[in-house]
């Protein structure tokens, strides 16, 4: 534990020693201009009082009040740090409706389950196998299993006993589902956090990225390991640029300016048009758009090097399991 505080002690000194003689930490703007801007970006917030769900528990009532009175088995989906939001909203949700429920996963028995929930997300259809091959296996199990609202990337020709999408576009390949939001939207994240920055950029780097991310640019899933901790990290900046549809949602639930980008299919704009809008988040169809709808008009490069190097210092803390601020 000693030579582990150590080692974090002095990579953290080593880094902030080697951006500062390269001028790229400075918080003093008449020192180092990090923005090209209008002045329609606000200075960076101190916290302030304690932050509440997004949508009311009632805006899930008729996902969750079907399932009281039985014995659930959940089953977590495979995925990344914003479909543990996803999760933590979900367990909140299921005691305010007073739902008995245990983790359940394929190979463990059922004892007194009587029903399984699949778990939201973006997986439906045979695109992401392992999650595709999860849910079949729960139909193995002879129960009757429910899709909390996910997002379909395809046709998936399985009888569930009840689908939920999230956003209107997925019901060309479920018409039958029922419409509902995404439960990320019911999570109460509990306690505000002071911004830092005026800017964050993330985009996605994977099959569903959409644009071309720039050289500056980190995906966020790899900068926090914990819902609370994406929670946090997305309350650092006061405008969020991002095409991670949670860490966009996170930016919402901590009332951040938030500005979401298209990924690869239709997600992003669907769920934008079915409830992001309404809470106050933008949508833009390039990145050099939504830098115009914030009043940027260009991107220093030495904001674009402080950008990289704090999210590649932060990576580099989540992929060696150190404190996170």
């Amino acid at each position: 534990m000693f030579f582990r505080q150590a080692g974090t002690k002095l990579l953290r000194l080593a880094f902030q020693k080697f951006c500062c003689s390269h001028r790229l930490l400075s918080d003093i703007p008449s020192r180092v201009e990090l923005l090209s801007r209008n002045s329609s970006l606000a200075e960076p917030t101190a916290a302030n009082i304690p932050l509440m769900p997004h949508l009311p528990a009632s805006k899930f009532a008729h996902v969750f009040e079907p399932l009281q009175g039985m014995a659930i088995g959940f089953v977590r989906p495979q995925g990344n740090v914003g479909d543990l939001l996803i999760e933590q909203a979900t367990r909140q949700l299921f005691t305010h409706y007073k739902i008995g429920w245990r983790y359940w996963s394929p190979g463990q028995p059922l004892g007194d389950l009587q029903h399984l929930v699949f778990g939201g997300g973006g997986n439906m259809g045979t695109t992401y196998r392992s999650n595709w091959e999860l849910r079949g296996a729960c139909l193995e199990s002879g129960l009757p299993v429910t899709i909390f609202p996910q997002s379909f990337l395809g046709d998936e020709q399985r009888t569930f006993h009840r689908v939920y999408v999230r956003e209107t576009a997925s019901l060309r390949f479920a018409p039958n589902a029922i419409l509902a939001p995404d439960l990320a939207l019911g999570l109460n994240p509990g306690k505000a956090f002071p911004a830092r920055h005026r800017l964050g950029i993330f985009l996605r780097k994977d099959q569903e990225a959409g644009e071309k991310k720039p050289w500056f640019s980190v995906d966020p899933i790899k900068l926090a390991r914990t819902p609370d901790q994406y929670l946090r990290f997305a309350a650092q900046f006061e405008t969020l640029i991002t095409n991670r549809l949670h860490l966009a949602v996170c930016g919402i639930l901590m009332d951040r300016n938030v500005i979401l980008l298209p990924n690869s299919y239709h997600k992003n704009a669907s769920l934008h048009e079915t409830w992001l809008a309404d809470l106050g988040c933008q949508f833009a169809d390039s990145l050099e758009a939504a830098l115009s709808q914030a009043g940027i008009k260009q991107l220093s490069r030495g904001w674009q090097w402080q950008h990289y190097l704090s999210a590649s210092y932060r990576k580099l803390w989540t992929k060696l399991n150190l404190p996170l601020a």
